[in-house]
Parts: C-alpha cells; structure tokens; sequence
C-alpha cells in the first residue's frame, strides 16, 4: 500500500467516524463569561480559529482532514472564545478516535487562548462549554496525548484529573509521550480561575 493510499484512507477513516458519531449532535449552546461569549465553532469563525492554531503552533498549521473536519462539524466538535467584538480569541479543538469511541470518551487534540487574553479564566470556560456538551450527548470523558517534557500542559493536566494510563515513545519523533484520561463524574476537578473583568458603560 502507497503512503499517500495510507494517507487518504486514514483521512476518511477520520472525517467518517467523526461525521457519524456526531450527526444527531446539536451545536455547542452559547454561554457567556464575563465579556466574553463561548460557542461551538461556526464556519464562520473557523478561519480564525485556525489562524490562533497555527500562532500558538509557531506558524503549522492544522492538518487538511481536520480543518475540513472542523469545517463540515466544528460547531459540534469546537469551542471559540469570542471577544466583545466577536473575534476569536481562545479555541478547543476535539474528536474522535476508534480508542475513544470503544471507551466512551473524546480526544481533546488542542486547547489554547490569545496570550493577550490569559489570565481571565477562559481556558477553564473553554473546558467546562466542552464537558457540558459532550457529556449531555452521553460522552464520559476526555482523553489527551501530552509529550512527557511538556510540562506546561502536563502539570494543569493533572491537576485538572487526568490519569496517566499509558506511557509511549513516539516512533515518528522519538519523544515520550503519555496517553492520560479524565472522566467527567470520576475524575475532573475544577481549577480555580480569575474572574473575568466586566464591561462598564460610558
């Protein structure tokens, strides 16, 4: 088998199954967090969304299956954080694999704010719009893969309840890396987050 057969092959395995499992899905419902509003990822914000991906990611940017994934599905399978002008400023990204399905649960793949906008509790609001909506679908938790020298995510991580359920080195870096689970009712722990600042009028 050709690699760019493997390729196309994993491509539609992974638009499928999302696809599938998230049909009778309805969108992440609106919230808010002080001024700011957190919803699923309409296509509409999705190039955004995207544009804060690769800037965390120092310029990569997202994979071609999952930025059509997230095109057909993202405001089932995304969270945006929107400023008081309506831009993007905080996005999670979610999905899942064949392990996730056979387990109940959803791989959470990214995670991230503006560095501007840190600090006001919106990486927990991110979280929390996630674990209300997949759990209202009947998803039990989350999964993630965090490289073992990440410390930076690792810590919160576990702090947040993820358990460290399997350790791999990653034969296309080399890297060790962890699988770690959190399951909603078990295991998560809420962190403590800033209140964000409020709107004042003129």
């Amino acid at each position: 088998m050709t690699r760019s057969l493997r390729v196309g092959l994993a491509a539609a395995g992974l638009l499928g199954r999302n696809l599938i499992q998230v049909r009778r899905y309805r969108a992440v419902p609106l919230r808010c967090h002080g001024a700011y509003r957190l919803c699923g990822m309409q296509r509409m914000y999705l190039d955004q969304a995207l544009a804060l991906y690769a800037e965390l990611h120092d310029g990569k940017p997202l994979d071609l299956p999952r930025r059509w994934l997230y095109r057909l599905a993202g405001d089932r399978l995304g969270v945006v954080a929107l400023d008081i002008e309506g831009r993007v400023v905080g996005a999670a990204f979610y999905g899942f694999t064949p392990r996730d399905l056979a387990e109940g649960r959803v791989h959470s793949s990214f995670s991230g704010v503006h560095p501007a906008h840190r600090g006001r509790g919106l990486a927990t609001e991110l979280r929390r719009s996630a674990i209300l909506h997949f759990r209202d679908h009947g998803v039990r938790g989350y999964s993630s893969r965090i490289s073992a020298d990440n410390i930076a995510s690792l810590k919160p991580s576990l702090r947040l309840g993820f358990r460290i359920v399997e350790r791999y080195r990653d034969t296309a870096t080399g890297e060790q890396r962890f699988y770690l689970v959190c399951d909603f009712d078990d295991d998560y722990r809420e962190a403590p987050a800033p209140a964000a600042p409020l709107e004042t009028g003129p």
